[in-house]
């Protein structure tokens, strides 16, 4: 049964792209600093900026031709009062073509108090498990890519699934053959019209431009398991999580004073991931599969449909740290699209990447990376994001070029 609410807005925000640029700015000129330490608390942060290149596709956003509307922000501190009690907080801002446009949200903001290294609590707005790397989807520092395989993290979800708003257990527990660390967790996701979310219902062309005016989920819940075996470098990991509820709505686009709505009434992620790393090489692959079934109408012009809904993604790379300054990396991802229709859109997605990063000393690193992309499933069609169906190409070379300031 699918409901409507009202979605809450976004914590806070302020007049983001000036603020994003001075702070890039400001971080840039200095060349050696670190980590601050006031009092017990530890203050970090990232800074970044980009440029992207589409040759026919609007794809990840709209980047066609080039954009330098590509840039991130991150600040945090944390502190630790006695041995087991941890409080932290982190601002982001983004900006992703469209998506963002850097308005400062709170990413994270947790207490998290550790029982025994079996059991610990966690609440607040907490980091989203998903797969080896949904926990860290800003830090430019852990890897040699500008994107993640976008087969598993696509970058327009990125502001949807990197935090959510609840609880979790989590613990480390000796196993026979190694050791198994759980999560589990259960939540709210806050909701906006603004989020790149937004374009998967905005996608289905029923909705007057700009886009679809409600958007809301009722909870997420689910689990993460993962094995570290008596092999160094070694690990798998299997997450699981479920959206309940997710609703948005909008005009009508045959007839404005009625309302389209659309509506999964439960969409289930699972995920199954490895990781190994071996001198300075670290491979990794993942599988993720995406099923649920959405609801759609616009009473009484369109009657209530249900259709499946969902994708299989996976991607296997490898990366290399072939100089102390230098690291190579390269991956190959695909989407298929499981869902109905599948004759009437792009069904699958094939990205090639390669990607060379280079550290000029331990806080400023640059990024450069290329994608030859075939096929059409998740690009978008929306007017935030337009690829006209007689302009969609069957591929697409991606340029993205990316420095970071980390502290």
């Amino acid at each position: 049964m699918l409901t409507r609410r009202l979605p809450s807005p976004p914590l806070s925000f302020f007049g983001g792209r000036t603020v994003a640029l001075a702070a890039l700015a400001m971080a840039s000129a200095v060349s050696c600093a670190a980590s601050v330490t006031w009092k017990n608390i530890q203050f970090g942060g990232f800074a970044s900026q980009g440029w992207l290149y589409s040759s026919d596709n609007n794809l990840p956003t709209t980047n066609k031709g080039g954009t330098w509307d590509f840039r991130e922000i991150g600040l945090n501190a944390s502190t630790t009062l006695g041995s087991r009690l941890r409080v932290g907080a982190q601002a982001f801002a983004q900006s992703l073509g469209e998506i963002g446009e850097d308005k400062v949200l709170l990413d994270w903001a947790i207490v998290d108090y550790s029982f025994h290294p079996a059991f610990g609590l966690r609440a607040g707005r907490i980091k989203y498990p998903k797969g080896l790397y949904g926990e860290a989807l800003d830090l430019d520092a852990l890897r040699p890519f500008v994107f993640l395989p976008m087969a598993v993290y696509n970058p327009v979800l990125r502001d949807f699934n990197a935090s959510f708003d609840g609880g979790m257990v989590y613990g480390s527990v000796p196993v026979r053959g190694g050791s198994l660390d759980y999560k589990l967790f259960a939540g709210r996701i806050p909701m906006s019209p603004e989020k790149g979310v937004a374009e998967f219902v905005n996608n289905e062309g029923f909705i007057v431009a700009p886009g679809v005016r409600d958007l809301e989920m009722d909870s997420v819940l689910g689990g993460q398991l993962t094995w570290t075996p008596p092999v160094d470098g070694l690990k798998f990991v299997y997450s699981y999580s479920e959206f309940r509820e997710f609703v948005g709505a909008g005009p009508f686009v045959y007839y404005p004073a009625v309302d389209f709505v659309l509506g999964l009434d439960r969409l289930r992620w699972h995920t199954v991931s490895a990781e190994y790393t071996w001198k300075n090489w670290v491979f990794a692959s993942e599988w993720q599969r995406a099923t649920g079934h959405v609801g759609y109408s616009a009473q009484p012009l369109l009657p209530y449909t249900v259709d499946p809904f969902g994708w299989d993604g996976w991607y296997v790379s490898a990366a290399c740290r072939v100089h102390p300054k230098l690291e190579l990396g390269t991956y190959y991802g695909s989407l298929k699209n499981k869902g109905n229709n599948v004759e009437a859109r792009p069904d699958d997605q094939h990205d090639l990447a390669v990607s060379a990063r280079y550290d000029l000393n331990d806080h400023v690193l640059f990024k450069l990376e290329a994608h030859y992309v075939d096929g059409g499933y998740q690009t978008f069609n929306t007017p935030r994001i337009p690829n006209p169906p007689a302009t969609l190409s069957d591929d697409n070379v991606i340029v993205a070029f990316k420095t970071t300031f980390v502290f």
